[in-house]
């Protein structure tokens, strides 16, 4: 949409020089009697408030996007690729805040990752209200607000000594003249995808005071913000944060740099982090500061499913997964970690797209996202970014790229609703043409000169980063086929039809080329089964018997030794192929490395890495969280099944499981099992809107509820 179509005679403002927090003040007429609302845009992130009040709990408004193009945050070198940009804007309904007459519009903004694009914060705003229609213009008054330094990343310096602010952080004196500011052209969308809230509150525990500062333990790792309250004027209050202690004193390897500052004015205030987050276990604080509470902090994105098991490990890995997932959903993006990078990777995101929307009500968070990773893809090329939206990145190509084919696919899968794939569907050709554009001998062999080439990420190792041996271009190849195989799936739905016969052309190259450089007739194997290859070409139906039996018996015989694709593969194809025992074996294992080592060492969310692991929340090791719901509650879609209209539920125990219960929420309903093996009972609920056939191994009673 153009600037108008939303915005109407509108104007973006921004500060007359340059502030990274400017608060904007403006007047509207309004009927009390009428609706009145309000679109709204501040970029990077915005408060509003109408007559001193907050019109929303939203925490950071709007979404993140790849706002505009702009030269400099191309990876290493700029590349000159050509993509499209959007920015968003919000809408809200403030009738229950408004008077007869004039009222008071006071907004403050701060730079979030905007500040990547611009040194400047802006804001654009039109109220309609009965007959009259207010719009931003240069009579907005500004002044600046208390940030006096800001990262994204890091954190914030707050200074409220230097001037008055009311209890909202806006400052009450001293207002100047705005200045329009004239924006690159881009799209604008009204914004569908929920914003970050405040979704509950911790009360930390103090566990040691020492030089100065207090350090507290919020008991679990999350996203938010420590609050406190100081009634000393003129105090200077540091914080730092860290994912772990270091004997008495908080771990500073593991703060990532996250801190704060604050300089009070003795009132009443809360103090707290205004625009952006930090993710921790532990803070350490200046003493004078009378910390309230810890506020978790994360897009509005509700868990939707529970699983419990007799199997410590079992139950750890679900509740450290939804919380490591929970703590990487801010501002629209699906984050690799919360802390250091906070970016949406193309890689890390489909991989756990699936359980994702298997566990939360996350159906809107993807619309924004596949349109992040449709926005990021090179015009010319076909390149698809590691991030989406893209900010300076590395990964690689099929395992990140493919997402502009997989996460569509997966939520056509889920929710039954075929038009993003359909949308997208030319783009993913596009695709598939860069990858053969960047091939030799049909393997992807490279990205664009100077970038990475990941592959099986984050293989076990006593290193940071240990480089895989299973090849690269292996696994990229293993994903341009899967890719093809998804499009030939869902060509015919999608319109495509014609594009089939060249597919399978492309494919049966791709799957030669693999066998020619791969495979090894005499033992059966693909890359000699480092890091378990043999699963990637398993999953898309290569190899024979010798090549199961190998990945079989390295799985009973060796540690794991699977990076953030294999392992997720790992234990799909152990389901699949009925080796129950061995899927759940793999799955609770507690020596190094394996999910037991992570929860045996005090982690509350997933590692980036299996040990000395550099971020502590990072979600991808958590794909494999589906299959608890798959394939040991056993609720599957049956054979061509979509948005769970037909499924077969067939839940499997044994002596790791025991009595096993849980449930999933999909579009028709909550579908629940329950198995009690000492009552020898199994529990099914199935909305009545959903086909459903209940089997089960064995001499036992069946309800339905």
């Amino acid at each position: 949409m153009l600037h108008s179509e939303i915005f109407g005679e509108a104007v973006f403002v921004k500060a007359s020089e340059e502030c990274i927090n400017p608060c904007f003040f403006g007047t509207f007429f309004a009927e009390e009697s009428a609706k009145t609302k309000i679109v709204i845009c501040g970029l990077g992130f915005f408060k509003l408030y109408i007559n001193g009040v907050q019109a929303s709990d939203d925490y950071l408004a709007p979404v993140t996007s790849f706002y505009h193009r702009q030269e400099n945050c191309y990876c290493e070198v700029n590349f000159g690729e050509e993509m499209n940009s959007r920015i968003y804007a919000v809408k809200y309904d403030i009738s229950h805040l408004v008077k007869d007459g004039e009222n008071d519009i006071s907004v403050s903004v701060g730079p979030g990752w905007y500040g990547e694009f611009s040194k400047y914060c802006v804001l654009c705003y039109k109220i309609t209200s009965g007959r009259h229609t207010t719009y931003s213009d240069t009579n907005i008054k500004w002044s600046a607000g208390p940030l006096t330094y800001y990262n994204i990343h890091l954190g914030e310096k707050q200074d409220f000594a230097a001037k008055s602010f009311d209890l909202n952080c806006i400052p009450t004196a001293d207002k100047k003249e705005t200045v329009v500011a004239s924006l690159p052209d881009t799209e604008y969308y009204i914004q569908d995808c929920p914003n970050d809230k405040v979704i509950r509150s911790i009360t930390p525990k103090k566990i040691m005071s020492a030089d100065g500062y207090d350090i507290y333990d919020v008991g679990e790792n999350i996203s938010g913000t420590y609050v406190f309250r100081c009634a000393d004027a003129g105090k200077k209050i540091t914080a730092l944060v860290s994912e772990a202690r270091n004997g008495d004193d908080i771990d500073e390897r593991r703060s990532h740099d996250q801190t704060a500052e604050f300089i009070t004015d003795g009132s009443a205030r809360e103090y707290r982090l205004l625009f952006t987050w930090h993710a921790f276990r532990y803070f350490k604080i200046t003493s004078c500061a009378d910390v309230l509470r810890v506020d978790v902090i994360h897009t509005d994105v509700k868990k939707t499913a529970s699983f419990k098991s007799e199997n410590p490990v079992l139950n750890w890995f679900f509740d450290a997964y939804i919380r490591t997932q929970l703590c990487n959903m801010h501002a629209g993006i699906p984050s690799d970690c919360p802390h250091i990078e906070r970016r949406g990777y193309t890689g890390d995101g489909q991989l756990t797209c699936e359980t994702v929307m298997l566990t939360t009500d996350a159906k809107k968070f993807y619309l924004k996202w596949m349109e992040d990773i449709s926005d990021c893809q090179d015009k010319n090329s076909g390149h698809i970014q590691y991030t989406a939206p893209y900010f300076k990145c590395g990964g690689g190509p099929g395992g990140w790229g493919c997402a502009i084919a997989e996460v569509p696919y997966i939520y056509y899968k889920m929710f039954g609703d075929i038009e993003p794939m359909k949308k997208y569907f030319d783009q993913m050709l596009a695709y598939l043409g860069y990858l053969e554009a960047h091939s030799e001998n049909d393997l992807v062999v490279s990205d664009q000169p100077g970038l990475w080439c990941l592959g099986e990420w984050c293989v076990p190792g006593d290193k940071r980063f240990v480089k895989p041996d299973v090849p690269p271009p292996f696994v990229n190849t293993y994903f341009y086929i899967r890719t093809i195989d998804r499009m030939t799936e869902l060509a015919e739905k999608c319109g495509k039809s014609d594009c089939v016969p060249m597919l399978k052309s492309v494919r049966a190259r791709k799957v030669n080329a693999i066998y020619q450089s791969y495979f090894d007739e005499k033992t059966g194997d693909f890359a000699s089964n480092v890091n378990s290859a043999n699963v990637f070409a398993l999953d898309i139906g290569l190899g024979d018997t010798r090549t199961f039996e190998n990945l079989l018996n390295k799985v009973r015989t060796s540690p794991l030794d699977t990076g953030i694709f294999g392992t997720d593969l790992t234990v799909k194809l152990l389901f699949e192929r009925g080796c129950y025992d061995d899927a759940v074996e793999f799955l609770t294992r507690e020596k190094y490395p394996s999910y037991g080592f992570m929860m045996n060492s005090g982690a509350t969310t997933l590692w980036e890495e299996w040990q000395n692991p550099r971020s502590m929340s990072h979600p991808m090791f958590g794909s494999p969280v589906k299959y608890l719901f798959y394939d040991i509650l056993g609720i599957r879609q049956k054979e061509g099944a979509v948005g769970f209209e037909k499924v077969i539920i067939e839940p499997k125990t044994n002596e790791m499981t025991g009595d096993i219960s849980g449930y999933i929420t999909t579009s028709r309903g909550k579908i629940s099992v329950s198995v009690d093996r000492k009552k020898n009972v199994c529990r099914v609920g199935v909305p009545k809107e959903t086909d459903a056939e209940i089997v089960f191994d064995g001499d036992i009673e069946i309800e339905r509820t």
